[in-house]
């Protein structure tokens, strides 16, 4: 009587085939995720653009990159919450523009005390939520302190530092150019007039990644790392400055190469295969590639230099 059924070699062979076609598979799979990513990463600058824009039409300048009280008591996120369909958590921030000392009132009544972004009730109704238009799904999510969280978008101060200080490695006499927003200046509120070298070829929010662990590259809610500088190119090999080595995770291949020497300079860097994703002042989104001219990258950055660069 004969038995049917696999032989061992047919078996393996059926093994193989199934191994070399998920092989085959994978790849494709994770192109069309990385593909979808994108897609979503470029929809939320597409609503961070309108939300500026909004912004400006109901203050007739874009909001400051942190509050005039400095680092801690809020940042541009915050002002743009209701442009960005979050009105509750606007409404629930308190003591934006305050100090350890004063308390603002604003946007919500106090209920007392003197809040900063990572203190109660921000941290419970506000800081420690993680928000889809401000995550690129590329990227892996983290929240270094108390769940407030690290995030991938950040404002254009220019050509140096949030605070207009000069990076790491800069030619003798360089002076940094302030970008669309002005950390040098925390109480200037930028017009779109006065955006002189154009608005269609100025960076106006730009690609940061997560730090991991303690890290606070894209924690936005504090001031030093709301802005991002143009000195560095999309994914530049030149190290992330931040003020003390305790925030910084340092892990170049992983494309987060730091320092802790001081300065708030944060490079573009994303998981997008050969370039950032980048805002414009006009609202158009553009992928910018790795290759661009690292100078024409630095003039992007800056608002009114008086050099109009075109992106091809």
């Amino acid at each position: 009587m004969k038995r049917k059924g696999f032989t061992l070699i047919e078996l393996l062979v059926v093994i193989a085939i199934i191994a070399i076609l998920i092989g085959l598979l994978l790849p494709a799979v994770q192109k069309v995720r990385e593909a979808a990513a994108r897609m979503q990463c470029s929809n939320n600058f597409k609503q961070l653009g309108i939300a500026m824009h909004g912004y400006h039409d109901s203050f007739s300048s874009l909001p400051a990159v942190m509050s005039p009280s400095g680092c801690c008591w809020g940042t541009w996120v915050i002002l743009i919450l209701p442009y960005v369909e979050q009105e509750n958590a606007y409404k629930l921030y308190q003591n934006w523009g305050g100090t350890d000392s004063v308390n603002s009132n604003f946007p919500a009544a106090s209920t007392g005390g003197f809040p900063r972004y990572g203190s109660a009730p921000n941290t419970t109704n506000v800081t420690a939520r993680r928000y889809k238009v401000f995550t690129c799904p590329s990227d892996q999510d983290n929240a270094p302190f108390s769940g407030i969280t690290n995030n991938n978008y950040a404002v254009c101060t220019g050509t140096g530092g949030t605070y207009r200080t000069v990076p790491n490695g800069a030619p003798t006499g360089f002076t940094p150019q302030a970008g669309m927003f002005d950390g040098g200046t925390l109480t200037r509120k930028i017009k779109l007039t006065d955006v002189t070298d154009g608005l269609s070829n100025t960076l106006m929010v730009g690609e940061v990644l997560q730090g991991q662990a303690s890290d606070l590259r894209g924690f936005f809610w504090w001031g030093d790392a709301a802005g991002m500088s143009t000195f560095g190119a999309p994914n530049t090999s030149t190290p992330d400055q931040i003020y003390t080595t305790s925030y910084c995770n340092n892990l170049p291949a992983r494309n987060l190469p730091c320092v802790g020497t001081g300065g708030a300079v944060f490079y573009s860097r994303s998981r997008h295969t050969g370039g950032v994703m980048a805002g414009l002042g006009d609202g158009s989104v553009r992928f910018i590639s790795n290759s661009i001219n690292p100078t024409t990258w630095l003039n992007v950055g800056s608002a009114a230099d008086g050099i109009v660069v075109q992106l091809n």
